[in-house]
């Protein structure tokens, strides 16, 4: 009876290590297919960003609250017309705005009660959002809130 049992031992371990390989190419040529899938990674900062804030969301940001989030229902000013330089990996994501189309983020440092919010122009190029800054000529144009 012993002699039976390491008969086929080298058979199975074939089959077994046949079946093994077969998973692994299935699986990288699986990768290999849908390569997106697999390479989706969200940092917590703003490293790898690609929601880029090109042009207005509203008719005009400076006076008209148009970006708005979960922490700001009533919306954000812009307050500035040129970019700041602020390092990526030092720029903490607060929320995705009501559009889905930006990120909005405040500095690390700032994180718990942030009084200055950004979305991102560039690499390392920030627009700051916060209280109204700028008020019309003319108050028709944009009344007070």
């Amino acid at each position: 009876m012993n002699s039976n049992e390491a008969r086929d031992t080298p058979g199975r371990l074939l089959l077994l290590w046949t079946a093994l390989f077969a998973m692994v190419v299935l699986f990288s040529w699986r990768v290999h297919l849908g390569r997106r899938q697999f390479d989706w990674v969200e940092y917590p900062t703003a490293l790898g960003d690609q929601k880029l804030y090109t042009q207005m969301l509203g008719t005009n940001d400076f006076f008209e609250p148009s970006v708005k989030f979960p922490k700001e229902e009533k919306g954000v000013f812009r307050r500035m017309f040129s970019p700041i330089k602020r390092q990526d990996e030092k720029m903490a994501k607060v929320a995705l705005d009501s559009t889905g189309s930006h990120f909005v983020y405040a500095a690390e440092s700032e994180k718990k009660k942030p009084m200055r919010y950004f979305l991102k122009q560039g690499e390392n190029a920030y627009i700051e959002f916060g209280a109204r800054k700028y008020y019309p000529a003319n108050p028709e144009i944009a009344p007070a809130p």
